[in-house]
C-alpha cells in the first residue's frame, strides 16, 4: 500500500510540473480553459494510481492536484477540472462517490481562494509555509474520510497522508514560484532582445552570443560591433566598463558602452550597448541654434526682459526695450539691483517667495515708474535659469497699460477692442495670453449659446476647466440661470444687436457683484464681468456717509444751501426753506437772484467766489427775507458754492441800542462837566451882586441886584434839573453770573472780530454769582473789547477770560497791541483824555466809573506785546449761598 502511496504522490508531482510549465508556455488568453482540462485528466490519472481500503473506499492525492489547478487557473480552471474528474469517479462509482466528489470540489475550491490571496504575495519564506499548508490540505482530508459516509478508519492512510501530503505541497509549489519567476526573467530578456530599442549584444571570444533585434536591423550598428569584438579580442580589459565613441565613414557619431562579465563555466565574455547618438550631436548644435537665437530675441523682442542673478539680486541683463520703455541706459541698470530702480522691497521679497514656491511665476502684476515719472502696468512672466552655473531669474515684462485703459473705455471701443484681439490672437500668442489671464471674466458664446472661448478667470468662477466647457450649451452648464437677469439681457442683446450692460450678483462666488457687459456680434455674443463688490460696498458706504451728512445739515438751526455754477439751487435744508418762506421743491432750480431780488451785493459776492474760488464772509440786508440782517459765509465747490447763513437782525439792533446808551451817557457825562463848570461863575457873580447890594453906595440899584440875583437863581435851578435829568441812572444790582454775561455778548463780539479779520478766543473759568448791573457790565466789556480790537493788526488774537484768584473773582481782556506808553498810564481814566487820533477820552472814564459804582479795581499790565485789563470784583456776602458755580 505505502509503495502504491509514494507512486501516486510521484505522478502527482510529475504530472502537476508539466502543467506548470506548459502553463507558463500557453498563451494566456486560452490558458484558463487548457489548464481546467489538462488538470481534469491529471486528476483521472492520478485516481487511477490509488489504493482500496475498506468500505468501497479509494484513496490518493488527486486533493493536490485539485488545489493546484485552482490556485494556477483561478475559478474557471476548477470547475472544469473538477467536472471532469467528478463525472470520472461517478464512473467508477462504489460506496465512496460522495466523499470523492466532495474532495474533488472542495480542494478546487481552496485552491482558487489560495491563488486568488496569496499568489501574488508570496515571499521568501515559501518552504515553510507551504508545508504548513500542507499540513493543513492533509488534515482536511482526513475529515472528509472520517466523518463523510461511508466512516472509514484513518489509521491506515494517515501516516501516508500527513508525511507525503506537506512535502509534496511544499515542493510542487514552490517549484511553481521558481518556474515562474526564471520563466518571467526569460521573458523579460525576450522582451529586451525583441521589441526593445536597447542595441545590445552578448559576445565571448568565439563571436556573438546573442543580440537583439534592434541591432539586426540596423547594418550600422552591427558593424561597430563586430569592430568593437574585433578590437577587445586581442585586449585585455582590467576594468569592468569602457566606453568608446567613434565617427563612422558616412558621418554618423556612434558610442559603445561595453560590460565585462563571466559565464556560468567561469569564461569571460563581454555586452555591448550601442548607441547612434548622431541625433544627440544635431541636438546639442540645435540647442546652441536656440541659445543664439534666445539672445537674439531676448534682445530684440517686443517686450521689456531682464535677467537678475539671485545670489545679490543685482540685474545681470536687460534687452533694448526694458532701456527704452524705462528711459534708462543700461550703465544705470546692470549691476544694480530692483530697489535701486524704485521697486518696493517687500513686493519683490513677496514676488521671490511666490517664485521658490511654485518654480515659475505668471500674471504677477506690477507697476513701474519710468524715469520721467510716468507709471506703466505691466504683468510679469518669470521662472529660474542657469547661466554659467549661476542661479538667475528670467522675467519677462507685458506692457498691460493700454489694456487696463481698454477696460474702462465706452462700449463701443470694447467691441472694436474684440474685434482686434480676434484678428491678433492669430499672429501674436502673447496677446492671447494676456486676454486669458486677465483678472475679469470674459467668455464668448455662439449663436447657438455654446461656450466658444473661456478664459482662466472665467473657469474659476464657473468652477470647470476650459475642456469641460466648450462646445458647452451655457444653461446646461448653469441652469439656475433660467429666468435670472442674466438671460433676459443676454436674449435681449442679441435680439435687438445693441450692447447691454448691467449689475448682477453672482450665483457661483457667494457676495460678489459683477458688472456685466454683453456684446453681441454676427457669429454670437461677448460677455465680460467686472468685479465691483468693492465699488458696490463704497457706494453703499457713501449714501449711508450722504443720509448723515444730510440729517446733519437738516437739524442745523443755521441756514445752508448749494448752488450750481448759474447760481441755481441745487440743495436747500429745512432751516433754509423757513428763512425764504418756500418749500425745498418750490426753491430747488430757481436762480438765487429771484429769491434775493434787488439784492445786488450778494449776487456778486456769490459770483466772486465761483470765480476766484475763495471763502468769502459778508452781512447784507435782506428786504425779500422778512427785512432782515443776514450774515453769510459762502464756500466755494467744485459744481458751484455753499453757503451758510443767519439771522443777525437781533443781534444788529442790540448794536445799535448799545451804540444809542454809548451816545447818551457821553451826552450825560458832558452835561455833567459842563453843568459843573457853569455853576461855579455863576454862584460868584450871585455872591458879588449881594456884596453890592448891600453897600450904601449902590443902594438905588439894589433892585436890580435882586433881579439880577433871581434871574441867576432861576438859570442855578434850570441847571440843577438838567443835571438831575442827565444824571446816570442808579445802578441796579442782583446777583447773577459774569459768564451768563459774557456768553450772551459772545456773538456780538466774534461779530466783530470776524468782521475785522481778527480773532477771538473766550475762557470761561469757575466762577460764584455776583451782584452785577448787566447793562453796565455789557457796556463794561464792550469799551474794553473794542479798545482791544483797535489797537491790534488783522490776525491778531484776543483773549477774554475769568477765573478766581483768592477772593475776588477777575474779568481778564488780553490783546496783542502795541501796548499803552508808560508815561500815559497814569491818565487813564481821565475824561476826555485819550491816546487816540479820533477818541474822546470818555470810554474808560466810563468803565472806571462803572469799576467804581461795582466795588471793583481796575488793574492794568501792558509792554510792546500788548495790554492786559484785570478788573478785580470783590465776592458778596451769600456769593455761594443759593448760587451755583457756573462754567
Amino acid at each position: 500500500m505505502y509503495f502504491v502511496f509514494i507512486q501516486n504522490i510521484i505522478e502527482v508531482l510529475f504530472f502537476c510540473g508539466i502543467v506548470i510549465l506548459v502553463d507558463l508556455t500557453v498563451y494566456k488568453k486560452y490558458s484558463y480553459y487548457v489548464m481546467g482540462i489538462v488538470f481534469g485528466l491529471v486528476t483521472i490519472f492520478v485516481m487511477k494510481t490509488n489504493v482500496w481500503v475498506g468500505n468501497g473506499r479509494l484513496f490518493d492525492f488527486r486533493h493536490i492536484t485539485m488545489t493546484m489547478a485552482g490556485f494556477i487557473g483561478g475559478p474557471v480552471t476548477a470547475v472544469i477540472a473538477a467536472l471532469i474528474s467528478a463525472l470520472y469517479r461517478y464512473h467508477l462509482g462504489g460506496s465512496g462517490l460522495i466523499c470523492g466528489i466532495t474532495d474533488i470540489l472542495l480542494f478546487g475550491l481552496i485552491g482558487t481562494v489560495l491563488g486568488s490571496h496569496l499568489r501574488q504575495r508570496q515571499n521568501g519564506k515559501k518552504l515553510l509555509f507551504w508545508f504548513i499548508a500542507g499540513l493543513g490540505m492533509s488534515a482536511i482530508v482526513l475529515l472528509i474520510i472520517a466523518f463523510v459516509p461511508p466512516v472509514t478508519d484513518i489509521r491506515e492512510v494517515l501516516a501516508p497522508y500527513l508525511l507525503f501530503t506537506p512535502v509534496a505541497t511544499c515542493l510542487i509549489f514552490n517549484f511553481y514560484y521558481w518556474a515562474n519567476k526564471s520563466f518571467s526573467k526569460v521573458s523579460i530578456l525576450n522582451a529586451i532582445l525583441k521589441d526593445s530599442p536597447i542595441n545590445l549584444m552578448a559576445f565571448d571570444g568565439q563571436g556573438p552570443i546573442l543580440q537583439s533585434e534592434n541591432l539586426k536591423k540596423e547594418p550600422r550598428l552591427s558593424q561597430f560591433c563586430a569592430s568593437l569584438f574585433q578590437f577587445y579580442q586581442n585586449q585585455t580589459l582590467s576594468p569592468r566598463s569602457h566606453h568608446q565613441e567613434l565617427l563612422t565613414d558616412d558621418g554618423r557619431y556612434v558610442v559603445g558602452d561595453l560590460l565585462l562579465f563571466h559565464m556560468p563555466n567561469g569564461q569571460r565574455a563581454y555586452v555591448a550597448i550601442v548607441n547612434d547618438t548622431t541625433d544627440r550631436k544635431e541636438e546639442q548644435k540645435t540647442i546652441l541654434r536656440v541659445k543664439d537665437r534666445f539672445a537674439k530675441a531676448f534682445e530684440l523682442g517686443p517686450n521689456m526682459m531682464a535677467i537678475i542673478r539671485k545670489s545679490d539680486d543685482q540685474y545681470i541683463d536687460v534687452n533694448r526695450r526694458f532701456l527704452e520703455t524705462r528711459g534708462l541706459l543700461r550703465k544705470d541698470v546692470i549691476g544694480k539691483t530692483p530697489f535701486d530702480l524704485g521697486v518696493s522691497e517687500s513686493g519683490f521679497r513677496k514676488f521671490l517667495e511666490v517664485l521658490d514656491s511654485q518654480g515659475i511665476v505668471k500674471n504677477f502684476e506690477r507697476r513701474l515708474e519710468s524715469s520721467t515719472g510716468h507709471t506703466i502696468h505691466v504683468i510679469l512672466s518669470a521662472q529660474n535659469i542657469q547661466i554659467e552655473n549661476q542661479d538667475c531669474i528670467l522675467i519677462a515684462y507685458n506692457d498691460v497699460t493700454e489694456i487696463r485703459q481698454m477696460q474702462i473705455e465706452k462700449v463701443t471701443e470694447l467691441k472694436l477692442r474684440l474685434k482686434l484681439e480676434e484678428e491678433l490672437s492669430k499672429s501674436n500668442q502673447l496677446i492671447a495670453d494676456v486676454i486669458a489671464n486677465m483678472p475679469d471674466v470674459f467668455y464668448v458664446l455662439d449663436n447657438d449659446w455654446r461656450f466658444k472661448y473661456v478664459n482662466r478667470r472665467a473657469e474659476e468662477l464657473l468652477g470647470k476647466r476650459r475642456e469641460e466647457l466648450i462646445d458647452q450649451i451655457y444653461w446646461e452648464v448653469l441652469p439656475q440661470k433660467r429666468g435670472s437677469d442674466l438671460e433676459k439681457n443676454c436674449y435681449q442683446a442679441k435680439k435687438n444687436d445693441i450692447p447691454i450692460i448691467f449689475e448682477n450678483l453672482s450665483l457661483c462666488e457667494k457676495d460678489t457683484w459683477f458688472q456685466v457687459h454683453t456684446f453681441p456680434f454676427q457669429s454670437g455674443l461677448a460677455v465680460y464681468y467686472v468685479d465691483i463688490t468693492e465699488r458696490k460696498l463704497m457706494r453703499q458706504k457713501l449714501m449711508k456717509s450722504e443720509q448723515e451728512m444730510a440729517s446733519i445739515l437738516e437739524s442745523m438751526t443755521d441756514c445752508f444751501f448749494a448752488v450750481n455754477e448759474n447760481l441755481q439751487f441745487t440743495y436747500v435744508n429745512s432751516a433754509a426753506e423757513l428763512a425764504f418762506a418756500q418749500t425745498r421743491n418750490e426753491l430747488l432750480g430757481q436762480s438765487i437772484t429771484e429769491v434775493y431780488k434787488g439784492n445786488e451785493i450778494a449776487t456778486q459776492s456769490f459770483k466772486r467766489v465761483i470765480r476766484e474760488k475763495k471763502s468769502l464772509n459778508f452781512e447784507i440786508f435782506s428786504d425779500g427775507l422778512s427785512v432782515k440782517w443776514l450774515e453769510i459765509s459762502a464756500y466755494p465747490a467744485e459744481t458751484g458754492l455753499t453757503c451758510f447763513f443767519r439771522d443777525i437782525t437781533h443781534r444788529k439792533n442790540e448794536e445799535k441800542e448799545l451804540a444809542r446808551l454809548d451816545r447818551l451817557n457821553l451826552v450825560g457825562q458832558m452835561a455833567a462837566g459842563i453843568g459843573h463848570e457853569l455853576r461855579n461863575p455863576m454862584t460868584s457873580v450871585r455872591g458879588y451882586l449881594q456884596l453890592l447890594g448891600e453897600k450904601s453906595q449902590c443902594e438905588q440899584h439894589k433892585p436890580i441886584f435882586e433881579l439880577m440875583i433871581s434871574e441867576l437863581d432861576r438859570a442855578n435851578s434850570i441847571i440843577t434839573e438838567f443835571l438831575s435829568l442827565a444824571r446816570t441812572k442808579q445802578t441796579e444790582l442782583k446777583f447773577q453770573n459774569l459768564n451768563d454775561i459774557l456768553s450772551l455778548l459772545y456773538p456780538l463780539l466774534e461779530a466783530d472780530t470776524f468782521t475785522q479779520n481778527k480773532k477771538l478766543l473766550y475762557l470761561p473759568g469757575k466762577i460764584p454769582d455776583l451782584e452785577l448791573d448787566r447793562k453796565e457790565i455789557s457796556q463794561l466789556v464792550l469799551n474794553l473789547v473794542r479798545n482791544g480790537l483797535e489797537a491790534m493788526d488783522e490776525g491778531k488774537l484776543l483773549t477774554i477770560r475769568t477765573f478766581l484768584k483768592q477772593d475776588k473773582v477777575v474779568l481778564a481782556v488780553e490783546d496783542e497791541g502795541c501796548g499803552i506808553p508808560p508815561e500815559s498810564l497814569h491818565n487813564l481814566g481821565t475824561p476826555f483824555y485819550t491816546t487816540k487820533d479820533n477818541g474822546t477820552g470818555l470810554g474808560l472814564a466810563t468803565c472806571y466809573k462803572i469799576a467804581e459804582s461795582h466795588k471793583a479795581q481796575i488793574e492794568i499790565e501792558s509792554n510792546a506785546n500788548g495790554t492786559k485789563f484785570y478788573i478785580l470784583f470783590p465776592i458778596s456776602e451769600g456769593a455761594h449761598e443759593g448760587n451755583k458755580l457756573i462754567v
